[in-house]
């Protein structure tokens, strides 16, 4: 089970090494809100429950249409049922008792929560699991227990308990009285892909694995489900509508609303509506950054591969939350941390009682939120290769951080450096001395700290036993930094002579192959394991990629032709022209009714001609703008032809009844027969 903690690093998703809980949706009301709107989804009221309700009870909506939608547009049936359950407030909060208290028993939550509080990401005595029940409450909208294989929905307050609700506790309520397809689509999509890569996998067992990795599958899932869920909008608002859902599909797909959409959810967590009251601000943002990164992660992935390229990524999961935040790091030569251990003691009395990674999603929330730019952050833990933060125990009780963090170079490790330093003179009002590349403090709590930098690597202490932090020797014997073996692998590949030719060169990363001619300006060409492409002249002369199942090309950077189709969603698309201006051709079947195909092909835009075929088998023809120069409808039992609006049309009922034969002239009605039956 995947445990949702309130932790130090991203997406306050604590995926522990052994258990895994709770899958839910809370991309937060204020993304919600914002897809609504953009939807022009209405709200529902929810009926008051104003006597005792039972904590759990199957939902009886009817979601096969959404279980429908969601196995067309991920391109997955399937493979068994999962079961809806409504929940209360109560039940949800049982769900994060257990679950922390199986994840850290004993003593081991107080010493998760003193490393928190030593990183100063939570206050001293902070009660992390009222912190996240708090948290879960305010802002879940639902979630899927990978463990169980159910789904569970938060049901809102009846009126009674809302009238003593305060304003910032009505979040929740909000949610629920909303059209809840989307929630539904989104938890869908979490439990449909649990069914073909576990979301518990037994390789996260290994304790010594960098949590890091974990968080980083949680920026993947969430950002999957986040995009299958925009992109199921269409189809559960416009039903079996074929003229709805094509433009609510173009608006989707269309790289002016994707971009905004990018922008938004990029937004998400630097937003103040991602603070939740009663919970740290770090804790807060970060619990919000997989739906930021990992939308713009996987709809970047979608756009370029197509589902196969998603496939991919979750056969070959991202090992950093780096690789999520910057897509090309988990593509072509995958840069892959360093490793750094800790020893479980430290000159033999001081034992390791608790170990966490921030990664560069983690550090950039923390140091943004403690030196109060956020944007600063992100610049601050760029260049990231790698950390670890551990909390010893001494005697008579004395605690020690150790924080080790390997980066890119040099000068990326000493601007990190730097910036702990003022975060500690900024947040504890210490007392900082330097020398070289070592930095003494003293906090106004009596605290001690050194942070020493050696080259791409920096090692920070902090005790109050001061006679450990003046000992230049324990930085050394504090961390292992150890290069991925994976690097000197690659190299073996390389043949140097192609490697950096800038005339022609070549690089080999596994299954992926890049050859690029005047350093990518003349043209590109990449192969992986699912498919290859192919640019020239940076694409001004064209673009195409293929899959199995997915085929993308280009002409003008789009400007000129463009076309996309994949078989496993059954839909294609071509444009000439921006935008499809000089003609366009659409095609595909609807998520929520895959034997219903609907087409629309148009010249100038549908102004000199069109031809729609919708979910009713109904095709319609028409040349000039409404069919004033002539419309021609087909379909079941309905046949109607007119030139200059003149002509006929005819509609056949069973045993005639109902039939009628209608004939117009310049569009006014002149002759009609009805037929007639026992009935009539």
């Amino acid at each position: 089970m995947q445990v949702k903690l309130m932790d130090n690093r991203p997406a306050l998703a604590f995926t522990t090494p052994c258990k895994h809980v709770l899958r839910r949706m809370k991309a937060g009301y204020w993304v919600l809100l914002w897809l609504f709107a953009l939807a022009a989804i209405p709200y529902l009221h929810a009926a008051d429950n104003e006597g005792p309700v039972p904590d759990r009870t199957p939902s009886t909506k009817d979601l096969k249409n959404i279980q429908t939608a969601v196995a067309s547009l991920r391109g997955k049936k399937f493979l068994q049922d999962v079961p809806v359950f409504n929940i209360s407030e109560k039940a949800l909060r049982d769900i994060v008792d257990r679950e922390v208290e199986k994840e850290y028993p004993g003593k081991k939550l107080a010493d998760y929560t003193d490393l928190l509080a030593a990183l100063d990401m939570v206050p001293a005595g902070t009660d992390l699991k009222e912190v996240y029940a708090n948290f879960m409450v305010d802002q879940v909208a639902g979630l899927y227990d990978s463990d169980t294989k159910e789904m569970c929905i938060p049901r809102a307050p009846g009126a009674k308990e809302r009238n003593t609700k305060k304003p910032a506790e009505k979040k929740v309520e909000d949610l629920s009285q909303m059209d809840d397809s989307i929630v539904f689509a989104h938890e869908f999509t979490h439990a449909l892909e649990d069914q073909y890569w576990p979301i518990d996998r037994p390789e996260d067992k290994d304790n010594e694995a960098s949590t890091d990795e974990g968080t980083a599958r949680s920026f993947l899932y969430e950002g999957s489900a986040t995009r299958l869920m925009i992109e199921a909008l269409p189809a559960l608002q416009a039903g079996t509508s074929a003229g709805s859902y094509r433009v609510g599909w173009n608006v989707i797909h269309s790289s002016l609303v994707e971009a905004a959409l990018k922008y938004a959810l990029l937004g998400v967590w630097q937003s103040k509506d991602a603070l939740t009251p009663g919970v740290p601000e770090a804790l807060a943002r970060i619990e919000a950054m997989p739906y930021s990164y990992g939308y713009a992660f996987c709809t970047r992935t979608m756009r370029r591969w197509g589902l196969d390229g998603l496939d991919y990524i979750y056969d070959h999961p991202p090992v950093s939350t780096e690789q999520m935040m910057h897509p090309q790091k988990a593509w072509e030569w995958r840069d892959y941390p360093v490793e750094i251990q800790l020893p479980e003691t430290l000159r033999t009395d001081w034992k390791r009682v608790s170990e966490e990674t921030l990664g560069e999603a983690g550090i950039a929330v923390h140091l943004g939120c403690k030196l109060k730019n956020l944007n600063k952050g992100l610049k601050l833990a760029e260049g990231w290769d790698g950390d670890r933060a551990a909390l010893y125990e001494g005697t008579n009780n004395v605690r020690m951080l150790v924080w080790a963090a390997a980066w890119d170079s040099p000068s990326a490790a000493r601007r990190f450096g730097k910036a702990c330093v003022s975060q500690r003179a900024l947040s504890h009002k210490a007392a900082v001395t330097s020398k070289g590349n070592t930095w003494n403090w003293t906090r106004d709590d009596g605290t001690s700290g050194i942070l020493k930098c050696e080259g791409k690597h920096v090692v920070l202490i902090e005790t109050k036993d001061s006679t450990l932090v003046h000992d230049q020797a324990l930085c050394a014997q504090a961390a292992t930094f150890t290069e991925p073996a994976q690097d000197a692998e690659r190299e073996n590949l390389q043949k140097p002579l192609l490697r950096r030719n800038p005339l022609f060169s070549s690089r080999r990363d596994g299954t992926f192959v890049t050859s690029k001619s005047l350093c990518g300006l003349l043209s590109r060409h990449e192969r992986n394991s699912i498919g290859g492409s192919d640019q020239a002249l940076l694409g001004i002369v064209g673009e195409t990629r293929r899959t199995s199942s997915f085929h993308k090309w280009q002409v003008g950077w789009a400007l000129v032709a463009r076309h996309e189709s994949e078989v496993r969603r059954a839909v294609t698309k071509t444009t000439f022209l921006p935008w499809g201006i000089l003609a366009s051709h659409f095609a595909t079947a609807l998520p929520q009714a895959p034997d219903k195909c609907i087409s629309h092909t148009s010249l100038v835009w549908g102004l000199a001609g069109s031809s729609t075929l919708d979910a009713t088998k109904r095709r319609t023809t028409r040349v000039l703008p409404f069919g004033l120069l002539i419309r021609h409808s087909s379909g079941p039992g309905f046949t109607a032809t007119h030139l200059l609006l003149t002509g006929y049309s005819h509609r056949a009922a069973a045993d005639k009844v109902g039939s009628r034969t209608r004939i117009r002239l310049l569009g006014i009605p002149v002759w009609t027969h009805e037929g007639v039956g026992e009935h009539s």
